[in-house]
């Protein structure tokens, strides 16, 4: 008994968990802990993990709490916050959840004002605007907007994916130049929650661009 106080709780089943992507039992495991009046800052915050992965935020938000009460580095957790809430915001643009995308972009403003994530989301979200109104000079500004935007975050196939919809809604003739940003996007991204539809877009746009060229004799 006195090496296992010693030693802490034991978090290895909940770590196990979360990686094989079981977060709602990974969550089950800590909250065991926590119950038993066993719980540390560490395990408050693998709690939050757990619980924000899960789709549970504000069990998510509970725990976030309760690390920085029990004397969890606050820094660390409001990078592993950051990263979580960009995964979402990410996730959510690119199944085109907007709703949800705004929230969570608004959650990165919070805690990371004018990070690198931060500004991707404020960029993104101001070209989608601009994208929903369909004016021609707008549907250029949107594309400005989330070339910007791929500046901040190379990693992400996401502005490209959007700048090919921008493209061909703004001219259904250029269809090159679209096609160049939906392949680049999938290149970049090939798991990209965009990834569908970037698919069902390109297939439509080039079944388009093979009927025109046949019609024309190209």
């Amino acid at each position: 008994m006195g090496c296992a106080s010693l030693m802490g709780p034991d978090i290895k089943p909940g770590i196990a968990l979360f990686e094989e992507g079981k977060y709602g039992a990974s969550l089950a495991h800590y909250e065991t802990i926590i119950e038993a009046g066993k719980a540390n800052a560490k395990v408050y915050r693998l709690a939050y993990e757990s619980a924000f992965k899960a789709g549970k935020r504000i069990t998510a938000g509970k725990y976030y709490k309760e690390a920085i009460k029990a004397g969890f580095e606050a820094d660390s957790l409001i990078s592993l916050a950051t990263n979580l809430w960009y995964d979402r915001a990410l996730s959510t643009m690119g199944g085109n959840n907007w709703t949800e995308a705004r929230k969570a972009a608004s959650q990165i403003a919070d805690l990371a004002d004018g990070s690198n994530q931060d500004k991707f989301c404020s960029l993104v979200l101001a070209g989608k605007k601009k994208f929903d109104r369909g004016a021609h000079k707008g549907l250029w500004d949107a594309i400005s907007d989330y070339s910007k935007a791929a500046n901040y975050d190379k990693s992400s196939g996401l502005p490209y994916f959007l700048m090919g919809q921008a493209r061909y809604k703004n001219n259904r003739t250029d269809y090159d130049a679209a096609l160049e940003d939906y392949y680049e996007a999938i290149r970049i991204e090939p798991s990209g929650a965009f990834v569908k539809q970037a698919k069902a877009d390109i297939k439509k746009i080039e079944t388009v661009k093979k009927k025109m060229n046949a019609f024309w004799g190209k």
